[in-house]
């Protein structure tokens, strides 16, 4: 039986900018679709994706953004990757607004969330996003 490591991911480059985050969701959905998960576990992705998109257009200086879908077993991964560096920081309301809660918006509606983290000296920042269906 095949693992989900063992399924050809569908890869995806886009624009790192703004513009190209309704691309990035309508790819999105369009796998989802094609994987008839829920309209649930789609919203809930569509979220997280958005949200790590926005992260990397705005803060990593790429030029473009990889979006990388897998589906296997009602469990869908979607990977994230920009060619910057992750700047740890805790979201401070009063400085920021209603802005810098996206990491804790993915942790919310996911099921893992994992980011490797672009440093200085091996740029390259990748957000793991990981929901499986439901059992009714």
């Amino acid at each position: 039986m095949a693992t989900l490591e063992a399924v050809v991911p569908v890869i995806r480059p886009f624009r790192a900018h703004p513009s190209s985050l309704y691309q990035v969701r309508q790819f999105i959905r369009q796998q989802a679709e094609e994987a008839e998960l829920s309209s649930e576990t789609t919203d809930d992705l569509l979220l997280a994706v958005s949200e790590a998109c926005v992260n990397a257009v705005l803060h990593s200086s790429s030029r473009t953004v990889k979006v990388s879908w897998r589906h296997y077993g009602g469990c869908a991964e979607v990977l994230v990757a920009d060619e910057g560096t992750f700047q740890r920081r805790v979201p401070m309301p009063e400085i920021d607004g209603p802005s810098g809660r996206g990491i804790l918006l993915m942790m919310a509606v996911m099921d893992e969330v994992a980011i490797h983290e672009g440093t200085p000296r091996s740029p390259g920042t990748q957000v793991r996003l990981r929901k499986c269906e439901t059992a009714l």
